[in-house]
């Protein structure tokens, strides 16, 4: 395996582990709420939430992955 595709995988794990514990917090600081972890059966959670919240997570995601792979790339390079 390229040395630098399993650092950035590594990279990218640990800032995902970031991201989700600030996803978390900044959730809970906007809806007053524990963020949504499945779709749950009693009905307290919506749809519309579970779906902001997806796309959100998402979208966070994606910029941190790539970020991560820009920067492993940058710092292997230099």
């Amino acid at each position: 395996m390229n040395p630098q595709k399993l650092i950035a995988t590594v990279a990218t794990l640990g800032a995902g582990l970031v991201a989700t514990k600030a996803i978390s917090l900044a959730w809970k600081g906007v809806t007053g709420h524990e963020p949504p972890k499945a779709i749950d059966d009693d009905g307290e959670i919506s749809v519309v939430e579970v779906i902001i919240f997806a796309a959100v997570s998402a979208a966070v995601a994606a910029a941190v992955r790539s970020y991560v792979v820009r920067g492993t790339k940058k710092w292997l390079d230099a």
